[in-house]
């Protein structure tokens, strides 16, 4: 029995191919146009290829079908496309205009300068682009083929034009948005390309213009040859290719997303923090609890992501997917976060999606009039705002990688450089603030376990008395001091030096491998009793330094964290001359301070505080080993003594065993 026909197939060599030819009729900006498209079936079985091209030939009529609808619905006029095409001949006629009148005055740009070969160089660029597209790599291939006419110099210095000018692409995304919007058109997967296209003819033709001195005024002339570049104007995109591919496709609309990226295209915000979360930072479930387990960011990175998605749908109208947010989106959350108080996101109101931007100024300005917060506090710090986009640019770059065809939504110029000195600088405690803390009743005697702020004779040995002192005289994080486990605590037999070790361990992560580190213990932890809490908390059967620190089981709350929320927001008010961001971690930074004002070397500090070396080069932070333990000591004697004023430990009063306990959970 005789076998149907064969079509759409061809033959090339052994291999089977797919080519079809579709003619998209009744477009907005065409009356008829040819699509080529070939594809390699990869089988050399007739019967493999007849259901593969089969199944090609259906698709592709879907394709055509949902295009042309696209193109109707979101597509540019002829009269869009003239308003686009006159305003950017005149635009960059005024560019080239200035720019062949700067060549003149500059005293050596006039005199190297050919004004002839410099403007057919700008109307040939123009030209090329327009006629291949932004996908095509402008390589030496590109440069040979549309700048023939010109002699090898020129061409070198037309290949390093394009070199230098990588961010060509973005820059004719941008305009192309600006100039759809004055022509009251939306920027779409459909009206981008067609406009980056037409402006790319229109500054060829402004080019020829300065060039042959032509006449700009004719408005009726600009206007017909506009309609007469419509019918070469299409959209295009890069699509997937193979070495044997040979494809002319259009710009694919939204529409022609698959189910997957329809999906993360239509998500919000927040909705996408969660998939970036979990794409970026899950996949590790099944090792929890086991001996591979692994945190790859802190907690508190996961509620910064969460948190600048909150704050960017409070900026949008509601309901807005991620993906469809521009510039002027971002401009003016960026606008607002001079507006808001620092404590946002505090209060458990300011994350409803019903409360506003608006609401949250006026309540901070309410308890600004009250006396409960201060003028100062209005206005989000550089460091907080850097964070903020740095977290949105992280997000926005993931969600291109899902959803093809999006344009970036630069938000670098929203990041404001800020050097680490400086906030160290203005962090750090001063000693007359040490001295200030450590004068207070928890260290000079209180009243009792239960009333441990106020003043009395008993002396208690405990996370309370041992974490802050811990914190200043190591410099280290309060995380890493608050995790310390009993056998952290080392002495060094050869040279007798007592030290505690930084490292991970079942109680916790460390942030980085720098922050692995042995640490010496300054001569005032040991005067105070440090080493015999040691010694008593392992005779009571204890394996943890501070157990009363641990939460409970069912939170994520880190041991540092516990400490912050039960003492130290009740220590701070009795700090005196407390600035703005000065927390326990200011400590750290009067340690990094005293060693610096001592004359010892970065890399000497960075082995002390456990932070990267990888500044300071390949020697230092992969060959250097870290300073020996003697040198450290003297090292460790610079950090100001805050201290002296308390009396010795002879004794340690440990809290009761039912007292040294991990937290109770919170109950509802």
């Amino acid at each position: 029995m005789p076998r149907s026909p064969v079509q759409n197939i061809k033959r090339r060599g052994a291999v089977y191919w797919w080519r079809r030819t579709i003619s998209l009729t009744r477009l907005g900006f065409s009356d008829s146009r040819l699509i080529s498209l070939e594809f390699s079936l990869f089988t050399k079985e007739l019967d493999s290829a007849r259901g593969r091209a089969a199944a090609m030939t259906a698709y592709s009529e879907r394709l055509r079908m949902s295009f042309r609808d696209n193109v109707a619905q979101f597509g540019l006029d002829k009269q869009a496309i003239s308003t686009i095409f006159m305003e950017e001949v005149r635009s960059y006629r005024n560019e080239l205009v200035h720019l062949e009148a700067a060549w003149k005055a500059h005293p050596v740009w006039s005199s190297v300068s050919n004004r002839e070969d410099d403007l057919a160089m700008f109307q040939a660029l123009w030209k090329g682009i327009a006629d291949e597209g932004l996908g095509v790599p402008r390589d030496w291939d590109f440069v040979e083929k549309h700048f023939a006419t010109f002699d090898q110099d020129m061409q070198c210095r037309v290949r390093d034009l394009l070199r230098e000018h990588r961010d060509l692409p973005e820059s004719l995304r941008l305009t192309a948005q600006a100039r759809l919007k004055q022509a009251g058109a939306a920027s779409n997967a459909v009206s981008i390309p067609v406009a980056v296209d037409v402006i790319a003819r229109a500054r060829a033709e402004a080019a020829r213009r300065v060039k042959e001195s032509a006449d700009f005024d004719d408005l009726a002339n600009l206007a017909s040859l506009a309609t007469s570049f419509v019918n070469a104007v299409a959209p295009r995109v890069a699509a997937p290719s193979s070495a044997n591919s040979n494809l002319n496709v259009p710009a694919l609309p939204i529409s022609y997303l698959t189910e997957e990226q329809q999906r993360y295209a239509e998500m919000t915000p927040t909705q996408f923090a969660e998939e970036f979360i979990k794409e970026k930072f899950g996949g590790l479930e099944q090792r929890k609890g086991s001996k591979r387990q692994r945190e790859i960011v802190q907690d508190s990175t996961l509620r910064d992501i969460r948190w600048i998605a909150v704050l960017l749908e409070k900026a949008l109208p509601s309901g807005t997917p991620f993906s469809e947010v521009t510039i002027e989106h971002v401009t003016e959350l960026d606008r607002w976060f001079d507006l808001l108080p620092t404590t946002i996101g505090k209060s458990p109101k300011d994350r409803d999606p019903e409360t506003t931007f608006e609401m949250i100024r006026e309540r901070a300005l309410e308890r600004i009039e009250s006396g409960e917060l201060s003028a100062d506090q209005i206005g989000l710090s550089t460091n907080t705002s850097n964070k903020h986009w740095q977290n949105f640019a992280r997000m926005h770059k993931q969600l291109r990688s899902v959803v093809p065809g999006l344009a970036e939504v630069c938000v670098a110029k929203f990041i404001t450089p800020e050097t680490k000195d400086e906030r160290e600088a203005r962090d750090a405690y001063t000693k007359e603030q040490g001295e200030a803390i450590f004068s207070l009743p928890p260290w000079t005697g209180c009243a009792g376990r239960n009333d441990r702020l106020k003043a009395g004779t008993e002396i208690i040995h405990d996370a309370l008395f041992f974490i802050l002192l811990l914190v200043w005289y190591t410099g280290a994080r309060r995380e890493e001091i608050c995790k310390l486990k009993l056998d952290d605590i080392f002495e060094n037999e050869v040279l007798g030096i007592p030290y505690l070790f930084v490292r991970p361990t079942d109680t916790g992560r460390i942030k980085c491998k720098s922050s692995k580190r042995k640490i010496p213990l300054h001569s005032e932890l040991i005067r105070l009793g440090l080493l015999r809490y040691v010694e008593a908390m392992k005779n009571a059967g204890e394996t943890l330094l501070f157990p009363e620190m641990y939460p409970s089981g069912n939170t994520k709350r880190k041991i540092g964290d516990v400490f912050y929320k039960i003492w130290w927001i009740y220590l701070r008010p009795f700090v005196p001359n407390l600035k703005r961001g000065q927390a326990m971690h200011a400590a750290r930074h009067t340690a990094s301070d005293a060693l610096k004002q001592a004359g010892i070397d970065l890399e000497a500090r960075n082995d002390v505080l456990g932070h990267s070396q990888k500044a300071l080069g390949e020697g230092a932070s992969t060959y250097s080993e870290p300073v020996a333990l003697q040198r450290m000591k003297d090292m460790v004697k610079e950090i100001p003594n805050v201290s002296g004023h308390l009396a010795d430990v002879v004794s340690i009063n440990l809290l009761p065993k039912d007292l040294r306990v991990a937290r109770p959970a919170r109950t509802r």
